[in-house]
């Protein structure tokens, strides 16, 4: 006897055998045993939810003689046995995908006036209907709206938007969901105890979840696993089917790109990359641990959402709570931003590796959430003490440390900022692009522009002028200058002394001054 596919060999034949559309069956029920069958449905939803399955099992159903408590034929009346025959000919299924031209519905609206040969309906199951070319959606639209008594159609597409406005409002519209993990994983674990193939519930979850909620593609992953791993299906085994890393694996790089260990990062990537594996499955890897940290650091039951293993969970979890949600989300979403990329783009490898390393170093974001990552940063180090002094003088009854880094002094300007209750990320330093301030003798520099752009000094001049003056007065002995071309005009260099004051302008070559 020729081998048959598990997806094919554990197709439902009843709906009590379904899984995740118990929203759709329990209507489809309603409706055969009151009777209320209506002329045009419309089964839309992802690929391996079941829309083929559920109607052809709806097509026997309203046919039945005598269905069972939840709507399913019994099977054993004989006309669920003469529409069993494959030669019957009151169940019709057309793939509209080959089928699409006005020429074959001609062809079948011809034979819709013929009355079923054993049953109460002749049930027309289109599939793929959105393939058929707008001809042939025109030359269906009017049969579609009044079918003889003895006919149903069910339409099934996984692209709903591609159907003609004019055909959905003659249909009765159910939406198939993709299926949950644990329902998916519960199906397989049923099916192998069912052909006695031993196994690891992780692995399960984890073929489950390779997935995404379709079942026949779940079905079609675990008949590999089980040619692969042999006797028994093991985690490793399905991992290595995916073409995935070791979760301990990943979660360590990601805990190098948290930790801004960007050399541990790319030397993961180069030892991953040369065992074979793909690029794009380990990008999936490493947003999929990010996620599952901020689940660890936000969720009282995050193992019960997650079902990891219990060690690997431990581990997560020790992760997680040593960093934000700020920190995750940051990285999060630049891994997953290079999607695109990842899969157009001529060289994957690099792409990840340039996304890993932005996420790693802090330093490398320009944007407002890259500035705000540094200042956190920052003022944990301070608040931790991590920064030494070098010297310090006491002004005003209040001790000022002299400090010897840029980094250092723009610590201090942001904390006395925010003693006048100004938030940090609103802090005029936040719009500094790195090349506007350094440090030169133990000073801090600023690099000026008085001209109007959005990223000049003197464009925040009504904002920040009042508490740029009183933050400098607590300065002591750190010396501040602001450095501005001499070839701005006059009236940008005054502006810029207007709101730092004169005596820290320092005005540099560069070239004629102009009016």
């Amino acid at each position: 006897m020729a081998y048959v596919s598990l997806y094919r060999r554990y197709r439902p034949n009843e709906f009590s055998s379904m899984i995740g559309q118990q929203h759709i069956i329990r209507t489809l029920r309603n409706q055969i045993m009151t009777g209320a069958i209506s002329h045009a449905y419309l089964f839309t939803g992802s690929r391996g939810t079941g829309k083929t399955t559920t109607a052809k099992i709806f097509a026997r159903a309203i046919n039945c003689l005598d269905p069972k408590e939840d709507g399913s034929p019994c099977g054993e009346c004989e006309i669920c046995k003469a529409l069993a025959d494959s030669s019957n000919m009151d169940i019709i299924e057309m793939d509209a995908a080959s089928n699409n031209g006005v020429d074959e519905i001609r062809y079948l609206l011809e034979k819709v006036k013929f009355a079923p040969s054993v049953g109460r309906y002749k049930v027309y199951i289109i599939d793929e209907v959105h393939m058929l070319s707008p001809q042939a959606f025109n030359a269906l639209l009017k049969t579609l709206e009044e079918p003889p008594e003895h006919v149903v159609f069910i339409l099934a597409t996984t692209e709903v938007q591609k159907i003609l406005p004019t055909v959905l409002s003659r249909c009765q519209r159910f939406d198939f969901r993709l299926v949950p993990t644990q329902e998916t994983a519960g199906l397989l674990q049923r099916i192998f105890d069912e052909i006695k193939v031993a196994y690891d519930k992780e692995a399960l979850t984890a073929i489950a979840e390779a997935g995404e909620g379709c079942v026949r593609d779940s079905l079609s992953l675990a008949e590999m696993c089980i040619s692969y791993c042999g006797e028994k299906v093991t985690y490793a085994g399905v991992l290595d089917v995916l073409g995935a890393s070791s979760p301990e694996v990943v979660l360590d790089m990601t805990a190098c790109i948290l930790e801004g260990n960007v050399e541990g990062a790319l030397k993961k990537i180069d030892e991953t990359t040369k065992e074979g594996k793909s690029v794009k499955v380990l990008a999936g890897d490493i947003a999929k641990t990010l996620r599952n940290l901020i689940y660890c650091r936000n969720c009282t039951n995050a193992n019960k959402i997650l079902n990891m293993p219990r060690e690997l969970f431990n581990k997560t979890y020790d992760l997680a709570v040593k960093y934000d949600n700020t920190k995750l989300l940051r990285c999060l979403e630049i891994i997953c931003a290079v999607d695109g990329d990842l899969r157009y783009g001529s060289n994957a490898r690099l792409v990840l590796e340039a996304a890993v390393v932005k996420a790693a170093d802090e330093y490398c974001s320009i944007d407002a959430q890259g500035v705000l990552m540094r200042l956190k940063t920052l003022e944990s180090r301070l608040t931790q003490g991590q920064f030494t002094v070098a010297a310090s003088s006491s002004r005003g009854g209040e001790t000022v440390s002299r400090m010897d880094t840029a980094e250092k002094m723009l610590v201090y300007l942001l904390n006395t900022l925010k003693k006048r209750g100004m938030h940090v990320e609103y802090a005029y330093f936040s719009k500094l692009s790195n090349d506007q301030l350094s440090v030169k003798d133990g000073n801090l520099v600023i690099r000026a522009s008085g001209q109007g752009q959005k990223d000049s000094i003197a464009y925040y001049q009504s904002e920040y002028e009042s508490i740029l003056r009183e933050a400098y007065k607590d300065f002591g002995r750190i010396i501040i200058t602001v450095e501005i071309k001499e070839d701005e005009t006059k009236q940008n260099i005054e502006n810029v002394k207007k709101v730092f004051g004169a005596d820290k302008v320092n005005i540099i070559n560069g070239g004629n001054n102009n009016e």
